[in-house]
């Protein structure tokens, strides 16, 4: 009889469908483009409020996860009337994101609205974004989605030890506050506290 139950149908409600989350699918070797092995595919779920740091991402994997935040929900994307990318490395390349955009998705116009990127040149100016900013802007842009490049400074050999060991506690607990938007970082290092992948 247990068989039974467990071989009927699985029903989604309307509600579930409708909630906002971003399904990643990858594995090392499509968003790393090594070619050594074949590895195993994953699928993450995100919901609003979580956080992901991959590490050593290749450009056209964090590309089309900015872009799948603008997508239509049918479209397996989170519909985000906007997308927040905080650029604290130097390796941003806007030209992938619109030539995605375009080709594969066909929401060029959308993607060049929809956007808003900063970009951060210390660890001051990131921690204070994050500790007094953040929350603020991304309700007036109303991101669901917030992309941060790089490694919050932390391999920045001109930043002491003690700023680093200060900070980054701060920045992090500030990015766990945020609940109403997705969290990406798109990483070089692995970063604790965070769940990395790769």
């Amino acid at each position: 009889m247990d068989n039974k139950i467990e071989s009927l149908p699985k029903f989604i409600s309307a509600q579930k469908l409708l909630e906002d989350k971003l399904i990643l699918e990858f594995s090392n070797n499509d968003y790393n483009k090594k070619k050594i092995r074949k590895t195993k595919r994953q699928t993450i779920e995100l919901n609003l409020g979580d956080i992901a740091c991959f590490v050593k991402p290749h450009s056209d994997f964090v590309c089309d996860t900015i872009v799948r935040g603008i997508l239509p929900k049918r479209h397996n994307g989170l519909e985000s009337p906007t997308v927040y990318v905080l650029v604290t490395d130097n390796k941003f390349d806007f030209y992938n994101i619109t030539e995605i955009a375009d080709k594969k998705y066909k929401i060029l116009d959308r993607v060049l609205k929809s956007i808003i990127v900063q970009r951060m040149f210390t660890i001051h100016q990131l921690a204070h974004f994050l500790i007094i900013d953040l929350e603020k802007n991304l309700e007036k842009y109303k991101s669901k989605l917030l992309i941060i490049t790089g490694d919050f400074f932390l391999s920045d050999p001109q930043i002491t030890k003690e700023d680093k060991d200060w900070l980054y506690p701060q920045m992090i607990q500030a990015i766990k506050k945020v609940k109403d938007s997705i969290i990406f970082v798109f990483s070089p290092t692995s970063l604790s506290n965070l769940t990395n992948y790769g």
